[in-house]
């Protein structure tokens, strides 16, 4: 399914809503989720939400006077891969035509099968990573504060505090209970079949087939997980309005950008 598709479903309903999806992404990961993949997002980058729950991109502030030099961004590399999976089981065994099974180990080319016990499912992996974060959270609200004062930012944006970009990321999610997706590698595997991760791009992993329905996305380079900060809905007034300290931030900021 490509992009517009996904877009499609999730407009139609036929999908999980974004919003969903981002709630299992943090009780999972404990960052929220972007979706669908192929929207990317970077630290400074400032959102809201359209009317199917999906993050429209608006600007970034880091391109605002003063902000690269009150807001310093850290950058640091994560060793290895991660995988999550909500929902949803990797089979361990993969047969082939006639209940033949398809050979595991060195030098073996094989197919992964993923089964989703509910909608809403997901498979998410990514490998060489970073992080981007900023180094001081309470600075980015007081930033938002002091432009919500003079009319320049807005109740309903949500602005990126801190994303984990991948040089390649599969995520694979179920529209319907009990659908079942399956991926090929079209290399030979360095080793045995349940230890070969799914979003790794030198096996050249291809979407082989779906039964049911959902969105795919693989081995592309994406921002698969990321945190934010939003003014809590029906709290603007105040914001706006009074004089507020750090201990007041947890009550009128979330992390949350459908909260």
């Amino acid at each position: 399914m490509d992009c517009a598709d996904a877009f499609t479903r999730v407009r139609d309903g036929d999908l999980m809503s974004a919003e969903q999806y981002n709630e299992l992404v943090k009780s999972t990961t404990g960052f929220r989720g972007a979706y669908p993949l192929v929207v990317p997002v970077k630290v400074g980058d400032y959102f809201e939400l359209s009317k199917q729950g999906v993050l429209v991109h608006l600007g970034n502030v880091f391109n605002w006077p003063g902000w690269k030099d009150a807001i310093p961004v850290d950058k640091d590399k994560i060793k290895g891969s991660e995988t999550y999976y909500a929902g949803c089981e990797r089979e361990k065994a993969v047969e082939g035509g006639a209940g033949v099974k398809t050979p595991v180990g060195l030098g073996a080319e094989a197919t992964v099968s993923l089964s989703f016990s509910r909608a809403g499912g997901f498979a998410l992996s990514y490998e060489a990573a970073w992080r981007h974060k900023v180094r001081e959270v309470p600075e980015v609200q007081r930033q938002i504060v002091a432009l919500a004062k003079k009319e320049q930012w807005q109740e309903e944006w949500v602005l990126v505090t801190e994303v984990i970009e991948a040089k390649a990321a599969t995520l694979v999610v179920s529209a319907a209970k009990s659908s079942k997706f399956s991926l090929h590698a079209n290399a030979a595997l360095p080793w045995a079949l349940e230890k070969v991760g799914i979003s790794d791009p030198k096996l050249g992993w291809t979407a082989s087939s779906w039964q049911g329905s959902g969105f795919s996305s693989l081995c592309k380079p994406g921002t698969p997980l990321y945190h934010c900060v939003k003014v809590k809905k029906t709290l603007f007034g105040r914001f706006k309005s009074q004089t507020l300290g750090l201990e007041d931030f947890d009550e009128v900021f979330t992390d949350d950008p459908y909260g």
